[in-house]
């Protein structure tokens, strides 16, 4: 009869808005996510390389990527490997909601933390406010040469190999990497002899090799 559910239709209606209930309380996403959410174009494709450091560039603290659809992911996956690169890093936390469209699926999904990424883009309009006139030049002149060793993974020049390079004295190399440093340009660690130090170009997560070849 029309407009009349028999008692098994019934059932199966229950246990569907109980499974999807059980569904939603089992979703370990945080509640206070900006909102800002990167879906792969399609399930079963897990997303590339390029486009999880892409997305890592403009990620906030709880913004959440589903990297992938699936019922498991591929062991060689690059993209799922990159993931799990970043999670080893404590740079995101990787969970796996049971999709809501199709609960055979796993939602493979990255939420970011708060852990500082050196592939996020810095805001440069404040920033370069801050340098005074003789600063930016000398930022002008030490930039370039050292985006290209990091582009190249070649070692970070010495101040005096700058200083020739630039015409700068190496007192003034020295103040500016400070000044690069200060403006959230680059990030400076400890090297090895003879170039003592690695450059990374927080721009572009490039950065400088530790021994000359």
């Amino acid at each position: 009869m029309a407009g009349v559910l028999h008692s098994n239709e019934i059932t199966s209606a229950a246990d569907g808005r109980a499974r999807a209930e059980e569904v939603r309380r089992s979703n370990p996403l945080p509640p206070t996510s900006s909102g800002f959410v990167e879906t792969d174009e399609a399930p079963g494709i897990v997303a590339s390389v390029e486009r999880v450091n892409a997305w890592m560039e403009v990620a906030e603290a709880g913004d959440r990527f589903v990297y992938a659809t699936r019922a498991m992911l591929p062991f060689r996956s690059p993209g799922a490997a990159r993931m799990r690169s970043l999670a080893e890093r404590k740079l995101v936390l990787l969970v796996r909601p049971r999709s809501t469209s199709n609960p055979e699926l796993f939602n493979y999904t990255a939420v970011r933390t708060t852990v500082p990424s050196v592939l996020r883009k810095p805001v440069r309009g404040t920033l370069s406010a801050c340098l005074i006139d003789a600063e930016a030049a000398t930022v002008d002149a030490l930039m370039p040469i050292l985006d290209r060793a990091a582009r190249f993974g070649r070692p970070c020049p010495t101040d005096k190999q700058m200083a020739e390079r630039t015409g700068l004295t190496v007192e003034a190399v020295a103040g500016g990497i400070e000044v690069l440093v200060l403006a959230g340009l680059i990030r400076v660690f400890a090297a090895p002899r003879p170039t003592l130090r690695r450059v990374v170009i927080l721009a572009t997560g490039h950065q400088t090799g530790d021994v000359f070849k």
